[in-house]
């Protein structure tokens, strides 16, 4: 993909992104879906740690005007999915049989993860050993949270969403922050296992809340068209 298109779908994915997090958090949204409501964590003093921490500074250009955004009810949206197709006793079976082959392989990956790369980015599938590629935040963690829903494995899902309070946003020993994995990923991976839960893990949202604080300072620029790579510690 050419350097300009993947730079403008980067854009427009957290552009999207920042506006689907406020319709979670703005408690005076028309629009509701049943969600708890936000509560924010209260600020946390920066750990004595001797690492350098990030923390939200007031903005250098700040949006002077806004386009309103929609009230009401939202229109209904045709379904795009395809109709279930009829099967006989033996293709469901085969069906069954396919699903049962992903999951297992799944949760051997899942095992694996748990065993060597735990709260870390990756885990290198042979060696077992675990590498920061992505910010040091835990990325396969999070991005597993709806798959870990989606595959009935609750336990370890709860399990993901607790150890989710460890990880610390306000720092990373990246020198730069790639913002469009950290999108896709960690507020990509938040808000994607906050909704399909129906909502009933409000840490899930704390989190993506603290990864939206982190995102909109890229956006902090003349022309607020967000930076690619992000300097945070200047």
């Amino acid at each position: 993909m050419p350097a300009v298109r993947r730079w403008r779908v980067a854009a427009l994915s957290i552009i999207f992104t920042v506006i689907s997090l406020y319709y979670l958090t703005n408690q005076q949204n028309t629009w509701n879906y049943g969600y708890s409501s936000y509560i924010p964590r209260p600020q946390q003093p920066s750990p004595k740690d001797g690492r350098i921490h990030w923390s939200k500074l007031p903005e250098r250009y700040p949006v002077t005007s806004f386009i309103p955004l929609p009230t009401g009810r939202p229109k209904s949206i045709p379904a795009v999915q395809v109709a279930q197709p009829k099967e006989d006793n033996a293709q469901k079976t085969e069906r069954l049989r396919r699903a049962a082959m992903v999951k297992e392989s799944f949760q051997h990956s899942w095992k694996g993860y748990k065993e060597h790369g735990w709260l870390r980015d990756e885990v290198a599938p042979q060696s077992g050993e675990w590498k920061d590629t992505f910010g040091g935040w835990a990325a396969t963690l999070v991005d597993s949270l709806d798959t870990l829903w989606i595959m009935g494995m609750k336990d370890d899902f709860e399990l993901a969403v607790k150890a989710c309070m460890e990880i610390d946003f306000t720092t990373t020993e990246a020198d730069d922050v790639n913002v469009f994995e950290t999108t896709i990923r960690y507020m990509g991976g938040f808000l994607a296992a906050y909704d399909i839960s129906g909502g009933k893990y409000p840490l899930l949202l704390v989190k993506a809340v603290e990864v939206g604080e982190l995102l909109m300072s890229v956006f902090d620029t003349p022309n607020r068209m967000p930076i690619t790579r992000w300097d945070w510690k200047k």
